[in-house]
């Protein structure tokens, strides 16, 4: 009897040792993806990505609470805070969301910790590890790489990648190439030294190739179709196809911000009559005045249209499609330790 107690003491002692090795294992074994996974869409990102929807789940900037990041449902019920970091460029894959720190909102015991790093969250612990401790600022995943604005005193911005497991970090360009336009692994960009021309970069290999002669900014692919900013008409959004061709101007007015999503176009006009968030349908070129006034940040899920005062930083909302705007006014929960 006494052997047989020992022996099944020794195998929960056992039992106990392994499942702690297999805890540890699992929480420090990197989760990787497909190729050509991608975070967020452009539009959001352009918008800051303070909105990240995947698999269900919106992830949030909640602006009510120091844009510490949140979670809840499409329909916004069920709202949550998932930790203490102040967030933006909020990106999300099946195992991890991925953010910049912003500033000195994000801190633990009252002292500020790496406040502009680039952060990977686990979404099943929680657990965070910091892809890069220097100050960071947009950032795109890219299958099972980050691609962001890396800032240093030395070189001021310029263009990184990392690995989503914090290895194999390096310079894509010395020039402030913008991030966002992340399609599968291919990043297309507005060129920022010699022209405003519409290049992609291959990742691994660093090297550029020219895509489009047209003056633009703020390019966005959807599917076959090229939408952009167009420098040479008042920054008014045009479509063209990415193969080539004339461009179809998409907006009356010109642009300090858009974004797309199925059918529709939403964008704060420059110089509008008057000036405010504008919906276009891409099918009929109807365009609708949602509200009066300076936004930004606009972000779009499943079935909200998020987007921000330019002076007050209120946070407004209306159905996808709809009409009703309303005040985003997400609760402050307490984070529990």
């Amino acid at each position: 009897m006494k052997v047989l107690r020992g022996v099944i003491v020794i195998l929960v002692v056992l039992g106990i040792a392994g499942g702690l090795a297999y805890y540890k294992y699992i929480n420090t074994v990197t989760r990787f993806n497909e190729p050509g996974t991608n975070g967020n869409t452009v539009g959001n990102l352009y918008g800051n990505g303070l909105f990240c929807e995947y698999d269900g789940v919106v992830y949030f900037a909640n602006p009510n609470d120091g844009s510490r990041l949140y979670k809840m449902n499409p329909d916004e019920s069920d709202i949550d805070i998932v930790n203490g970091d102040s967030v933006y460029f909020l990106n999300s894959d099946e195992h991890y969301v991925y953010y910049s720190r912003n500033k000195s909102n994000s801190s633990y015991g009252g002292f500020d910790v790496n406040a502009n790093s680039l952060c990977r969250m686990a979404k099943r612990n929680g657990k965070i590890i910091l892809l890069d401790v220097d100050d960071c600022n947009a950032c795109a995943l890219a299958g099972n790489r980050i691609v962001y604005y890396h800032y240093d005193a030395e070189e001021a911005t310029t263009l990184y990648i990392v690995g989503i497991d914090g290895k194999d970090k390096q310079q894509l360009s010395d020039s402030s190439i913008d991030p966002r336009c992340m399609v599968g692994e291919k990043l297309y960009y507005a060129g920022v030294k010699n022209d405003h021309n519409l290049h992609a970069m291959n990742l691994d290999t660093k090297d550029s190739s020219f895509i489009s002669d047209k003056n633009l900014w703020m390019p966005m692919i959807i599917g076959d179709t090229l939408y952009y900013m167009n420098l040479d008409d008042k920054e008014r959004v045009y479509s063209a196809p990415l193969s080539g061709g004339d461009g179809t101007m998409v907006t009356q007015y010109g642009t300090s911000g858009y974004n797309i999503s199925g059918n529709y176009l939403y964008y704060q006009s420059i110089k509008g009559n008057p000036d405010g968030l504008y919906r276009v349908d891409l099918t009929s070129g109807a365009e609708v005045l949602l509200a009066e006034g300076q936004y930004n940040n606009i972000n779009i899920t499943s079935e909200y249209v998020y987007f921000a005062d330019f002076f007050s930083g209120t946070t407004f909302h209306v159905k996808n499609g709809g009409t009703q705007v309303g005040i985003f006014d997400p609760p402050i929960i307490e984070l529990k330790e």
